[in-house]
């Protein structure tokens, strides 16, 4: 069964026609008629449905059943990420924190970071891209970027804030939360004062993936997998 996106989809649909870019995805995967299919609108609404006609313009879909929140998770995990000077390997590690079901995105403006723009419309496109992959329903919120100090006005919003630095504590079992944020810098990471600035915060944790240095992106995945890991298990 393949998913795609439809942003007006509601309640209120038992048949939706399909055009534009995603008629031509269908028309790429050779969907056929009478074939299944999950649409998801992006906003936490998904149906199961199957085509009941194609045209050369549009695939016409009938609504079997509807489902609320399919492929989220109940807690929620929020990524603050430092903009790279790489854009591909920064749309990349937003595409995998996607997957791995975060909430919010925060392009984080650090001192080390060389950029402080971000293409917002192009962060949208590979958030639906990532959602159609992996069957998830919702879109995580993308901030635009936002200075340090900024952010940290926001940590009393969440149970606990990992911060990520290669001179923090190991990185261990987190126990249960309800709302989390992962905060990771940029190329070369954070300053001895931003450091510090942490440090002083009462809900944070400055902690370490392992003992050599990792690319922001890596660190990004491999935190996201870590933690996806330990939910499973619970």
């Amino acid at each position: 069964m393949e998913c795609f996106f439809y942003e007006n989809l509601s309640f209120k649909d038992s048949e939706i026609v399909i055009s534009g870019e995603e008629f031509k995805h269908l028309k790429a995967l050779r969907i056929q008629k009478g074939e299944r299919v999950c649409i998801v609108n992006g906003k936490g609404l998904s149906a199961f449905a199957y085509v009941t006609d194609i045209t050369k313009l549009n695939y016409k879909i009938k609504i079997m059943n509807f489902v609320e929140k399919l492929g989220e998770i109940e807690q929620k995990i929020d990524l603050a990420l430092g903009i790279l000077g790489n854009k591909e390997r920064f749309e990349f590690a937003f595409e995998k924190a996607v997957e791995f079901r975060v909430s919010e995105f925060f392009p984080l403006i650090t001192k080390f970071t060389q950029k402080e723009s971000i293409d917002l419309e192009r962060l949208v496109r590979k958030g639906i891209s990532a959602i159609k992959q992996t069957f998830r329903s919702v879109i995580p919120k993308i901030n635009s970027p936002i200075k340090l100090p900024q952010l940290m006005k926001k940590f009393k919003e969440y149970d606990k804030v990992l911060v990520f630095d290669r001179e923090g504590n190991n990185f261990q079992t987190i126990n249960e939360f309800h709302s989390l944020l992962i905060v990771i810098g940029p190329e070369g990471g954070f300053s001895p004062t931003e450091l510090r600035t942490f440090s002083k915060k009462k809900n944070v944790e400055i902690l370490r993936i392992c003992d050599y240095p990792l690319r922001s992106e890596t660190a990004a995945i491999s935190v996201l997998s870590i933690l996806s890991h330990q939910l499973l298990k619970v």
